[in-house]
């Protein structure tokens, strides 16, 4: 009887100490458990703190093309410059020979004159911004891809600015007209790229709805390829009509440019606005004075 109460006293005794064995086991777990909880919040709390004190970002700083230049804000106008193709042959009038196109930039630059871009150029007109003493507009109708491989080097080179003003149907077909990749890298680099309608049709021989269809779609088309909102259109021949103006403004054109001769201006009504166009048969001092002297 005595050695069976020992017996049981020893597997109590052992039972104990399992349990007592277990006990400091699991307080030993749930201690580190607690303690890892508490070093996870602490580097989240941390990395919380750091986001907080993280510099704000910086936003690019809009730079001032005109700062240090003279400004004005009266109605002398701006002479508008018109050009087309850019090839070597100057095989006729609207062709002029890369050359020629460079000797011309040339003397605008050293002249003094700052080349505007569309934007510009819409404040100067509709909102009634200043701009330097002398700006220029130069432009080019139709989006030859000689206007990228031959004018694109020289306007860059000479640190101009220029607008191109495109026929949306013709792009990406053959190699004649400027192809949307084209038109995206010029755009990105500051090439203004405008719309000269969908087709080149003779607005002045179209119903509304169709001169409306010519102008949204060419609008349309642009802005897909460039992102940039069009701002202008070059009326293809310098046609058109009452209905021409009104079908400018409804597709969402603040600015339309006609063949007509003279410096753009504050008088001209925004969709009917005068241009100086530039011929390959032009001598250079034929060009200085239709540039200085075609005011109004």
């Amino acid at each position: 009887m005595r050695k069976f109460s020992n017996k049981k006293l020893q597997n109590i005794i052992l039972i104990a100490l399992i349990i007592i064995l277990v006990g400091v086991i699991f307080a030993i777990y749930i201690r580190e458990k607690e303690e890892k909880n508490i070093a996870s919040n602490e580097n989240i709390e941390d990395l919380q703190l750091n986001e907080e004190q993280e510099e704000p970002k910086i936003e690019p700083v809009e730079i001032n093309r005109f700062e240090g230049l003279t400004l004005i804000n009266d109605n002398r106008g701006v002479p508008v410059l018109y050009y087309h193709s850019v090839e070597p042959s100057e095989k006729n009038e609207v062709i002029i020979s890369p050359d020629r196109l460079r000797e011309q930039l040339q003397f605008i630059k050293d002249s003094g004159y700052t080349t505007l871009t569309i934007s510009e150029f819409n404040d100067y007109i509709i909102n009634k911004k200043s701009i330097p003493e002398k700006s220029i507009l130069i432009t080019f109708d139709d989006g030859y891809m000689d206007n990228y491989t031959n004018a694109f080097p020289i306007l860059k080179e000479l640190d101009m600015k220029a607008t191109i003003f495109v026929i949306t149907s013709v792009i990406d077909e053959g190699s004649y007209y400027l192809s949307s990749e084209r038109i995206k890298e010029m755009s990105d680099y500051g090439i203004d790229i405008e719309s000269h309608t969908a087709t080149h049709s003779h607005l002045d021989q179209l119903t509304y709805e169709e001169q409306l269809k010519e102008l949204k779609d060419s609008k349309e088309k642009i802005e897909s390829i460039t992102g940039k909102k069009v701002l202008s259109v070059a009326y293809p021949y310098g046609d058109l009509n009452e209905d021409s103006t009104k079908a400018v403004k409804e597709a969402g054109y603040s600015l339309a440019f006609t063949t007509n001769l003279g410096y753009s201006d504050r008088d001209d009504t925004p969709v009917k606005l005068d241009r100086i166009y530039v011929s390959s048969r032009y001598t250079m001092e034929r060009f200085k004075s239709r540039l200085i002297n075609t005011n109004k």
